[in-house]
This record gives C-alpha cells, sequence and structure tokens, in this order.
C-alpha cells in the first residue's frame, strides 16, 4: 500500500515538473498622464480628457476643434485658442482634482469614477476616451 502511494507521488511530482509555466501579457490599470484622450464624435462634439501626475484632471466638451495639444489643453486661456481654431460654437471646460483610492481613480469634487480600460483607453462619465 506504501509503494502505491509513493509511487503517485512520484507520478504527480514529475507532471508537476514537466508543466511549463508560461506567463501572459500584464495588464497595467495606470492612464497615460499628460496625454489627450477623446471621445468619438457625439452629437457634433467631441469630449476631451487629460490627466496630470499631481492629481489634476481637464475635462473639456467642444464641437470648435477636433483635436488638442495637451499644453493648449492646460492654458488658462483655452477659450482664446479654441475661439482661433473655429469662431462658431460652444465649449465647456472643467478642471479639478483625482485621487486614487483602493486602486481605482475617481474624481475628488463628485466622486465619479474615472476606470482605466487600458493605457490607451479610459471611461468617463459613461464615454469612452482614447488617446489622440
Amino acid at each position: 500500500m506504501k509503494s502505491i502511494f509513493s509511487m503517485a507521488k512520484i507520478v504527480v511530482l514529475l507532471v508537476l515538473l514537466s508543466l511549463s509555466i508560461h506567463a501572459g501579457n500584464i495588464v497595467t490599470n495606470e492612464p497615460s498622464y499628460d496625454k489627450v484622450y477623446r471621445t468619438a464624435r457625439i452629437a457634433d462634439a467631441y469630449h476631451f480628457l487629460l490627466l496630470t501626475k499631481d492629481g489634476t484632471f481637464y475635462h473639456l466638451l467642444t464641437n470648435k476643434t477636433s483635436s488638442l495639444s495637451p499644453s493648449e489643453f492646460k492654458s488658462s486661456d483655452l477659450l482664446s485658442i479654441l475661439n482661433k481654431k473655429q469662431s462658431w460654437g460652444q465649449a465647456f471646460p472643467t478642471k479639478g482634482k483625482f485621487v486614487l483610492k483602493n486602486g481605482k481613480l475617481y474624481t475628488q469634487r463628485y466622486w465619479d469614477p474615472i476606470k482605466v480600460l487600458s493605457p490607451k483607453k479610459i471611461k468617463y462619465l459613461n464615454k469612452v476616451y482614447s488617446l489622440q
């Protein structure tokens, strides 16, 4: 009886040693900071989002442009920059802080989740943003 158990242990050990261990791709849930994310066109407008390493987020809804650089987005003169790109239309910029809690990002003021789908995609306010 002991020989059967010891033989079974040896077989199990050989099977475990013969199995190869493969590591898959490691998915990071960290966004790309200081890069502009943009939604697809929604009702003649685009939503833009930018996250900085210091915990500030910038959000913009506009139909004045389809692309922005990070420096333009962070500018205190954003509305005049948008007016130069296109004289008609609307722009609604917001700025705030975000926090990291339990591995998830949230806006500090309203506690809206910022879900990082991948470093190139973010979901915020039920809209999917992609890097420009």
